[in-house]
């Protein structure tokens, strides 16, 4: 199937969602389709065959027209009745196992379609939005068009073909008596679809309770080690129970209560019918209007007919909870993706590493606070630059959009003479290496961990660049090498160790332009003086941009930018701003040494 994602123009377009999976596989469903016309017809002819089977027994001449041939005949209905339950039963066990297939292939389609679409979203989307929330959205939806998709219509469409073969019998056989099964199968269907409108509702809310249940149960864990640091597993805990107990559990038993409730009714109605039927079947067979066989094979034909929509009854529940999922998992996938290539965009061969802001104003919302305001930064390519100030004026923020994880609001930021907005974000990207803070590090081997900064670079490289980070040193000490699994998050490495697999990939990367995000904020003294040397290195020939509070990292810059209230309120160089009395610099400096 084509890696395309399924987007719908509402948020309530469910079963357009279901279609548009199905008809990726209409090959599938076309011969599928033709074994439910097989399935319907041999299946809606075994009660009728039945019904026969009975008067034959009860009376010869009703069945055998000719009496003398009586035990070839019973033979031969025997075996008819034989040819068409193994027929039924063969069809129905290739139509379960093709549907079950199917069923698996759509599910892997959907989380694959759905996770790809998540990673081109924005970086501000996922900013707002807790990972636990995104993965109990999509995992709901995934698993609820699978059970909408193999459970009910693959499956129960031959059933219901069977329906229509069953009634047309039916009819065949007495008309009075298949009215008044038609009578009660609309009965027991308006239950089924006077309780629907409401309900949704209900469910709807219940859904967003889950997601919001599942999003702090993802927190807490994905932040084990703050929780018992502050010994708050009992905070956590006792938060996590209430979200899923008392505000969850309350809504969806308030669902189950009411659909409960419609099962009871449907039962009574089903038990009824019957009842009717064979109350007036009484009355037809003293009237010499109606056989035994004939009420047997009416009374199978009730089962046939009642059969599916009681399973639809059943997995009506399934079915309602497993749209409003798919719609909700919807809403995320119609967010817009990140325009990776814009219309004209510029078609650079090579970036080399000129940037300025002109005049550069950020909000993160509409009427926010502004992060940036009226910035303006001049940057040659292979100069190094240093953002200084304290917590939250804005350095993070500038460092963002230099990556175009956002565009000014107001201003414009350039390239090497081109407007951000018109350069290709992936190209811009790949010219671009970060070292961060906080080193983002996945569950898998060290070499995979440094491979990530390019994943087409070979072992010997990789190696290198280890060598080069000075990581080699603690890699080597560990039993599996390279192939030492960091856990999550990095959880086995110390900071320090993480750092150097960043710089790492950093080394692979080989960026034009290197961003170091307070890369040595987090260490010791004598950790970052030994990560320094590597990073000086690192620095040779590339514009590079550091972020820092502590202010030994930025002496050597060829400029420095001190921000203030998402404002520039000195620039200059390391000796020039450190002779101003009153300056910022000076007072960050002053402040910084005396801490040492």
């Amino acid at each position: 199937m084509p890696g395309k994602i399924k987007t719908t123009k509402t948020s309530r377009d469910g079963w357009k969602i279901v279609f548009q999976y199905l008809f990726d596989y209409k090959k599938e469903v076309i011969f599928l389709s033709v074994l439910g016309v097989i399935s319907a017809l041999a299946n809606g002819g075994v009660p009728y065959v039945v019904g026969k089977f009975f008067d034959a027994i009860l009376e010869p001449a009703l069945v055998f027209t000719d009496t003398s041939a009586e035990m070839q005949l019973w033979v031969a209905l025997i075996i008819l009745f034989g040819i068409i339950q193994a027929l039924a039963n063969s069809v129905d066990w290739i139509n379960d196992k093709r549907s079950r297939k199917i069923g698996l292939l759509l599910v892997g389609d959907y989380i694959s379609n759905a996770y790809s679409y998540l990673l081109r979203l924005p970086f501000s989307f996922h900013k707002d939005q807790k990972t636990g929330k995104i993965f109990e959205k999509i995992n709901k939806g995934s698993s609820s068009l699978t059970i909408i998709i193999e459970q009910i219509i693959l499956r129960l469409a031959p059933q219901i073909l069977s329906v229509i073969v069953g009634l047309s019998i039916a009819f065949y056989i007495h008309p009075t008596l298949a009215i008044l099964l038609v009578a009660g199968i609309l009965l027991y269907i308006g239950t089924l679809f006077k309780i629907v409108p409401p309900i949704v509702n209900l469910q709807r809310r219940g859904h967003k309770a889950w997601s919001d249940a599942w999003g702090d149960a993802y927190s807490a864990l994905s932040n084990v080690h703050a929780v018992k640091n502050f010994t708050a597993e009992k905070y956590e805990s006792r938060k996590i129970r209430n979200r899923f107990v008392n505000i969850a559990g309350k809504i969806w038993y308030k669902v189950e209560s009411i659909w409960s409730a419609i099962n009871f009714y449907q039962r009574i109605i089903v038990v009824l019918t019957q009842i009717s039927i064979f109350v007036l079947s009484v009355y037809f067979i003293g009237q010499e209007t109606l056989t035994i066989g004939e009420l047997i094979a009416l009374n199978g034909y009730a089962a046939l007919v009642f059969g599916p929509f009681m399973t639809l009854a059943r997995n009506w529940q399934a079915v309602q909870k497993g749209i409003t999922a798919i719609e909700q998992a919807e809403e995320m996938l119609r967010k817009p993706t990140e325009v990776y290539s814009p219309i004209k965009a510029v078609k650079l061969k090579k970036i080399k590493g000129n940037i300025e802001f002109q005049n550069v104003s950020f909000e993160y919302k509409k009427g926010d606070r502004q992060v940036l305001d009226g910035i303006d930064i001049k940057v040659n390519a292979g100069e190094v630059v240093a953002l200084v100030g304290e917590s939250g004026v804005g350095k993070s923020t500038t460092i963002d959009l230099i990556s175009g994880y956002y565009f000014p609001t107001k201003g414009n930021i350039l390239i090497d003479k081109y407007d951000i907005k018109k350069i290709n974000l992936t190209f811009l990207r790949e010219n671009i290496a970060v070292v961060p803070q906080e080193v983002v590090l996945f569950n898998d081997t060290i070499r995979a961990n440094i491979k990530y900064g390019n994943l087409k670079t070979t072992d010997e490289e990789i190696k290198h660049a280890a060598k080069e980070a000075r990581a080699d040193v603690f890699i080597e000490k560990f039993p599996q090498k390279y192939n030492q699994i960091v856990g999550e998050r990095g959880i086995k490495l110390s900071v320090g160790e993480k750092q150097r697999i960043a710089i790492a990939r950093a080394i692979l990367r080989n960026p034009k332009i290197l961003i170091l995000d307070e890369p040595t904020s987090a260490l010791d003294v004598e950790t970052e003086h030994f990560l320094q040397k590597t990073l000086q290195k690192l620095m040779e020939g590339r514009t590079t941009f550091i972020v820092a509070h502590r202010l030994s990292t930025v002496r050597k810059a060829d400029k420095i930018f001190v921000f203030e209230k998402g404002k520039i309120i000195e620039s200059g160089k390391h000796e020039d701003l450190i002779k101003k009395e009153n300056g910022v610099y000076r007072r960050l400096h002053d402040l910084h040494i005396g801490l040492r």
